[in-house]
């Protein structure tokens, strides 16, 4: 912790606090920290907002005489402190200095090992400091080098700053994967606690940051249905689910007697030849009702439930994607010009068609399919018409 933070007036009493400074050293267990950091000996260590130094001195300890640490804290009296006990206990591999993290890193290019920042960011105007912090955290790491954040958990305690202040891991893992980082792991440290980011590779955000790599989709038609508006809503806070829950497995239940329409644009003259010829159809749409917020979400309870554990977009059906394209299967009743008559289609009123697909079965496994058994567990409630029990996300 930056040894300048006094916004942690609230504290725990433990007997061997730390005497000068504020650190969050004394409130998990280190070998639960450090057996995450997983440092290896001749690693580089950075520790930003280093305070009292425990964690720099902790760590060079294990990445040995061939290791780096660099504790860099903007307080000159830690920094001070933090130097003379480098002297008493005959540390050769610690270089503390005086710095603003906020600002640039006196520290190489692609040197880090380990970015290492404990109860710093909650104390920053992210919002003011993200984009120069995080652009340099990613110019000192290594190409395999990992950021590390240790962060009190956001939930009134005895100890730390006020709930108002204090940043989730779900809040803290959609800031940092904006600049150019993905969430490697997150682990509880009790009061606090530890997740860790890598870059993505430098040539896939040169990539992404092209002009021509984006990728221009032109609608082939429009979907007409009676579904207004969508049962989950995707948000920065995650999905929830629109209305009550009971009311949307009924509907569920109403879709596959419901007949919707898929107008076809003009001017795509023969593209539904022969159509006709198949019983059922793959339709691909954009989920417009997603906010673009919605689409920066990694990591969902899926449906809204809190109580199934959150997993990653891609594990889910979640309209709530970097890309919303949604799929579904459709029972094809009939053809008039450019409108086709289906049963079954879950989209909202007013989906942009992106492209349509005959439906053969032999195209898609038909042994050996498993699914998770939280989704299995969606899917026999929705099934049995059974509503799950009520959560807000």
């Amino acid at each position: 912790m930056d040894a300048t933070d006094t916004t942690c007036g609230r504290q725990c009493d433990r007997p061997n606090r730390h005497k000068k400074g504020k650190s969050s050293f004394w409130m998990q267990d280190p070998d639960l920290v450090f057996g995450g950091l997983d440092l290896q000996r001749g690693d580089c260590f950075l520790d930003l907002g280093s305070g009292p130094g425990d964690y720099s001195i902790r760590a060079s300890r294990l990445i040995g005489d061939t290791g780096r640490a660099y504790a860099l804290d903007k307080n000159q009296d830690a920094i001070v402190d933090l130097r003379d006990k480098v002297v008493s206990e005959g540390l050769k591999n610690i270089k503390a200095e005086v710095c603003d993290i906020s600002g640039p890193l006196p520290v190489k290019d692609s040197c880090v090992d380990i970015c290492f920042i404990s109860t710093v960011l909650h104390s920053l105007n992210l919002a003011d400091v993200e984009s120069t912090l995080f652009s340099e955290i990613g110019r000192v790491l290594k190409p395999e080098g990992r950021l590390a954040i240790i962060e009190c958990k956001k939930e009134d305690q005895p100890c730390g700053p006020p709930i108002d202040m204090r940043i989730s891991a779900e809040e803290l893992e959609r800031t940092i994967t904006k600049h150019g980082f993905r969430k490697l792991s997150l682990c509880d440290l009790g009061y606090n606690y530890l997740i860790q980011f890598r870059k993505i590779p430098e040539e896939l955000t040169d990539l992404l940051k092209q002009k021509d790599a984006s990728i221009v989709l032109h609608p082939v038609g429009i979907i007409r249905s009676k579904i207004e508006k969508p049962f989950l809503v995707a948000g920065e806070e995650g999905l929830k689910m629109q209305g009550d829950l009971k009311d949307a497995v009924v509907k569920i239940h109403e879709m596959p007697g419901e007949i919707s329409n898929i107008i076809i644009y003009e001017g795509l003259d023969g593209i539904l030849d022969g159509i006709e010829e198949y019983s059922h159809l793959v339709i691909l749409y954009w989920a417009h009702k997603v906010p673009e917020e919605g689409r920066s979400l990694t990591r969902v309870h899926p449906m809204g439930r809190e109580d199934i554990p959150e997993k990653g977009i891609f594990c889910t059906c979640s309209p709530a994607r970097p890309n919303p394209v949604l799929m579904t299967v459709v029972h094809l009743k009939g053809r008039k010009g450019n409108v086709l008559e289906v049963l079954g289609l879950d989209a909202v009123d007013g989906s942009p068609v992106i492209d349509i697909k005959p439906y053969v079965k032999d195209f898609f496994p038909q042994e050996d399919v498993h699914i998770p058994e939280w989704m299995q567990r969606l899917q026999e409630e929705v099934n049995k018409g059974k509503s799950p029990n009520k959560t807000q996300s």
